[in-house]
């Protein structure tokens, strides 16, 4: 890694240097207490904080399964990471397991990060690997379905959101098992000095607008495909009744190479064993061994180093190859601002039924802070929603004390229940002509963000109307989806944080407040100088907020070597950090910026048309990832046995794996279908001369969500309950917390009389 201290510098201006404030996330646990009363299957030891079924709740549990069958197929899921710098490469291993005497398919929907690169992918059965290599997805479909019929070894992997993938692994002898193994490499989230690494483990229930269509559904979800999400049945696999697990243990080792000494390790979500091997490496693993599936694994550590940093990384494979180059600029200053132009702040809070629990709680303690630390001069408006949105107050009202003491009571009597009805909240939050010469507005939007209709969602943000809005997601809960929280911010040219169950989430609100109120850096250019970068992503430099990192990435064919200039305003000075870049004509370190660059160029195209696909975009993506033997929304990964290493034995039944209900959820309060709550179809069969229909579109074997847990296809004209006192929802606040929130309220009152009382002087 090149990089060049502020000494090396030319700048227009001088900018102070200040030590980071860290967030400790998790200074204060808010932990949820398991459910006594399961035992001990299949003599596995049970590890504090998991739970098991106990062998009588076992046997009930089958006879409602969607597929029963003597145990779970998927048994175990090992997690690899080796981390250098700021990427993170991932080798994921899914054990599945066939308990029958026939043979199995086996059906899985799992989550990984939606910003991942996915480029390596193989299935072993005994000591044979078969390697897989990417395809467009219809000919990818092809191949397998017909490896399958013929009796063939066969796995597929296939991309249903950024953040959603599907496995199906064919003809899995009997009493056998198949390790399927998945690589990924994506860069980490970077806050300030702490480094964020994150593994979602469950796929939370997804709220489906729309009205069902007419031909049968595409997939084996709970939910019926809508007019609004025509694939909502590949995005919503069975899940299990809280408090029940599946029999998934999973494994998780990090291995750190900061280059950098690492000041402390957090364990946000799950306890560790943590070794500092030396002053720049670290080795974790769980304590506990293994954990189960039902919430995101989250480990955040500390870098010295307080100078701001411009650095690069190149990769050139050979002198036939594109070159890539990626630069990391890691501000660490901070500026006094004169003048704090007020701004127009807009809460929106979801309030349905997978948000009950510890989320809802956490959520309110969150919009709390934030409410009490909004300028003198600012205006808010507050706008709550599930199945309807509800506003405070219909138009923005100023920051007096009354009004914002009024706003905390509104917050305080929310409660969750009914469906994430985003996209009417958002056009009740922005819509209305822009007026140029009004307050410039910031939208923080509160969620879990658990619905179908990503791309209407995002395709709304994209509208002309609104590029004068900035917008922070804060997501919330044990597993929100990633996906629609992080590219919200980025086509509204602000940040995203997370909120666990167990963070302290006033402190993450104090950090989430710093930030938006003054950027570092705006109106933000490259100057590449006599370099020649192609594909620059991003292409529209977002600002630049103290302690957030910015990553730009390129492609180039010319070696060459030359000064480049990164410019941009502080308060309203020219700044310029400058250095100089060498693009090699070969380096053979750092491949893992390559498929970078190839998904990050992938989700700029998305971006650019979401919810309106284009040919020319389609044709762009498929092209970068057979390019790049990436997975995208229009390739997949497929791995075949070329020929039968052993004649087919018995029928071949398909099963799906339920997915456990994501920790402080409760399978009323999602409001959808669950596995135990469905009539026990029998095992799809197909036999070698009658070919199986395929996964994607087998309606004979699809069960229409209960009436009694399944959302409304269509909104309902009654929302949550919106009125009454007192704090209600899950999880409790701690004394301390408590003793924070009312110190920073009483601090943020005192501001603004201060500061009222100052105009006046200055008016008489």
């Amino acid at each position: 890694m090149n990089a060049q201290s502020p000494g090396h510098r030319t700048q227009s201006m001088r900018l102070p240097l200040i030590t980071p404030i860290v967030v400790l996330a998790s200074a204060f646990v808010f932990s949820a207490v398991a459910q006594a009363g399961y035992t001990v299957l299949g003599g596995t030891p049970v590890t504090q904080g998991q739970m098991r079924i106990g062998e009588d709740d076992f046997e009930r549990l089958k006879t409602k399964l969607p597929a029963p069958s003597p145990s779970f197929t998927l048994k175990e899921t090992r997690v690899e990471t080796e981390i250098s710098g700021v990427l993170a490469r991932v080798r994921v291993s899914q054990v599945f397991q066939n308990p029958h005497p026939d043979r199995l398919e086996a059906l899985y929907v799992f989550p990984l990060p939606e910003d991942c690169a996915v480029d390596a992918f193989s299935f072993q059965i005994g000591e044979r690997v078969i390697v897989g290599e990417v395809k467009r997805k219809e000919e990818a479909r092809q191949e397998y379905e017909q490896a399958r019929n013929e009796g063939r070894k066969a796995a597929l992997l296939e991309q249903e959101r950024a953040n959603v993938f599907s496995q199906s692994v064919a003809n899995i002898p009997a009493n056998s098992e198949v390790t399927v193994h998945i690589e990924y490499v994506h860069p980490l989230e970077i806050d300030e000095d702490r480094y964020v690494f994150r593994f979602p483990m469950v796929v939370g229930p997804r709220y489906i607008p729309g009205t069902p269509v007419t031909r049968p559904n595409v997939g084996r979800g709970w939910a019926a495909d809508t007019d609004q999400v025509p694939d909502a049945s590949r995005i919503t696999p069975d899940s299990l009744p809280e408090g029940m697990r599946n029999g998934n243990d999973v494994f998780v080792s990090v291995k750190i190479d900061a280059a950098m000494p690492i000041q402390q390790i957090v364990p946000v979500t799950h306890e560790l064993d943590i070794q500092q091997t030396s002053e720049t490496h670290a080795a974790i693993t769980l304590k506990n061994q293994s954990t189960i599936a039902d919430k995101d694994f989250i480990v955040e550590y500390r870098l010295a180093g307080n100078d701001s940093t411009l650095a690069s990384l190149t990769h050139r494979e050979s002198e036939a190859e594109d070159g890539y180059v990626m630069l990391a600029l890691q501000p660490k200053w901070s500026i006094e601002p004169t003048e704090i132009t007020p701004r127009e702040l807009i809460l929106v809070l979801d309030t349905s039924g997978s948000m009950n629990g510890p989320a809802i709680s956490q959520l309110r303690l969150f919009a709390d802070h934030v409410l009490d630390h909004l300028n003198p001069n600012d205006e808010f408006r507050v706008i709550a929603f599930s199945n309807r949105s509800t506003a405070f107050q219909p138009d923005a009202v100023s920051a007096t004390d009354a009004n914002i003491q009024s706003a905390k009571q509104f917050v305080r009597s929310l409660r969750a229940s009914g469906g994430t009805n985003l996209l009417p909240a958002l056009k009740l939050a922005l819509g209305g002509e822009a007026d140029e010469s009004a307050r410039p507005r910031y939208m923080v939007l509160m969620t879990d963000a658990l619905v179908g209709n990503d791309h209407s969602i995002l395709r709304y943000l994209r509208q002309p109307e609104f590029q004068d809005a900035r917008v922070f997601p804060v997501a919330f809960g044990a597993a929100p989806n990633d996906y629609l929280i992080s590219r919200a911010a980025e086509l509204g040219r602000g940040f995203s944080m997370q909120v666990t169950n167990q963070d302290n989430s006033p402190e993450i609100a104090r950090r989430f407040h710093e930030l938006p109120s003054q950027p570092y850096m705006t109106d933000l250019q490259i100057d590449w100088g006599g370099l020649v970068v192609k594909d620059q992503v991003p292409s529209r430099l977002p600002d630049l907020y103290a302690g957030k990192p910015l990553i730009v990435l390129g492609r180039y064919d010319t070696p060459a070597i030359g000064t480049i200039t990164l410019k941009g305003n502080v308060s309203g000075q020219p700044v310029q950090m400058g250095m100089e870049l060498e693009l090699p004509e070969q380096e053979a370190e750092h491949d893992s910026i390559g498929p970078v660059w190839a998904r990050q160029r992938i989700r700029q195209i998305w971006n650019r048309d979401v919810g309106a696909e284009t040919p020319a975009g389609r044709a762009e993506i498929t092209e970068l990832g057979l390019k790049h033997q990436l997975m995208t929304q229009y390739t997949s990964f497929i791995a075949v046995e070329k020929e039968l290493s052993e004649a087919p034995q018995g029928q071949l039944i398909t099963e799906s794996v339920p997915v456990m209900t994501p920790e402080g959820m409760t399978q009323e309060a999602a409001g959808r279908s669950v596995a135990a709550a469905k009539p026990a179809p029998q095992h799809q069969v197909s036999t070698n001369s009658t070919p199986a229909l395929p996964a994607a579109a087998a309606p004979a074997t699809v069960s229409t969500p209960a009436p009694a847990s399944t959302p409304s296809p269509a909104p309902r004209s009654s929302g949550g309950n919106y009125g009454g006192g007192g704090g209600g929802g899950g999880g409790p606040i701690g004394p301390i917390t408590g003793i924070v929130s009312l110190g920073g309220a009483a601090a943020a009152m005192m501001r603004r009389r201060k500061s009222r009382r100052n105009n006046q002087d200055v008016v008489r």
